[in-house]
């Protein structure tokens, strides 16, 4: 039975009339937003100023300058550590999989990422405290002179970065775990029958084979870290001295404190352009190694 394109559209129509409800209009808005000067304090604002909200970030506002340098170097040096230690736990999970201790443990490591962000946040502001937390409390037991972890501008978006593979690392262990049982274990076998060390493994089979899952992982997490709010609203709100302002906190606090919608749109817009450019470029990367 041939079906028509009417009742085709019948099938899709609903789901197309939500993602534009959803997706396409609220950004098509805000594309609109960005162009004009409105700012809710103001009863003659709302004209339309083209690209001058963009023009006035990106030349005049050494804060936002320094929240773009400050998320680019949370995402070069988390996300590099979160693959790092979450290949290094999915290995170990690989390789006691056979046991079945391990799928509790699997459960248990996965908790964190299951958590709201605001409420661990505020865990870790416990934490990290100077004074009372028990972060302090463990280096000075070890003998080790305590941190202002999230009072001084050294260690605070460290702080951060640390709050966050904390409880992403499990996801990009379960990810990378997916890639490893995926493996087929001849090529195990045929390695180990031509007497292949552990290293030539990883080497040789397991990177290789989750190189698709490594890519997912980084766009996946770096989607993510470019709309980081939740953490540093909880700890920082930014500070000290704007060194853990973030594009998504500067956003916030145009938009939301100083009622600046213009200007705040227009910086997530760039947000946006930003995350959009290295997503790109990370695909390209891969494809121009010979990555499908």
């Amino acid at each position: 039975m041939k079906v028509s394109i009417t009742h085709k559209f019948m099938f899709i129509g609903p789901a197309i009339v939500y993602l534009a409800a959803i997706s396409v209009f609220p950004l098509l808005y805000a594309l609109d937003v960005s162009l004009t000067d409105l700012n809710l304090t103001r009863a003659d604002t709302g004209s339309f100023i083209g690209l001058g909200n963009y023009f006035q970030l990106l030349s005049g506002d050494s804060l936002f300058v320094r929240s773009v340098i400050n998320t680019l170097v949370l995402i070069m040096a988390v996300v590099s550590v979160e693959l790092v230690l979450g290949f290094a736990a999915a290995k170990i999970f690989f390789e006691t999989r056979q046991y079945q201790i391990s799928e509790i443990l699997r459960t248990i490591f996965i908790i964190p990422v299951m958590l709201t962000p605001l409420i661990y946040g505020l865990i870790w502001l416990y934490i990290l405290n100077p004074t009372q937390g028990i972060a302090n409390f463990l280096l000075k037991a070890g003998g080790i002179s305590a941190f202002t972890w999230l009072g001084s501008p050294k260690t605070a978006l460290m702080s951060i970065g640390m709050i966050d593979i904390w409880q992403f690392t499990p996801l990009v262990t379960m990810i990378l775990l997916a890639g490893l049982l995926s493996i087929d274990d001849e090529l195990f076998e045929a390695a180990e029958v031509d007497g292949a060390r552990w290293y030539h493994k990883i080497r040789y089979i397991e990177l290789p084979s989750i190189t698709k899952l490594v890519g997912l992982a980084i766009i996946l997490r770096l989607t993510d870290l470019m709309r980081t709010f939740d953490i540093v609203y909880a700890t920082t709100r930014g500070g000290p001295g704007g060194s853990t302002e973030v594009m998504s906190m500067f956003s916030y606090r145009q938009a939301f404190m100083y009622y600046n919608i213009g200007r705040g749109t227009a910086s997530a817009i760039i947000a946006l352009i930003i995350t959009i450019v290295l997503s790109l470029v990370f695909v390209n990367l891969r494809s121009g190694t010979g990555e499908e």
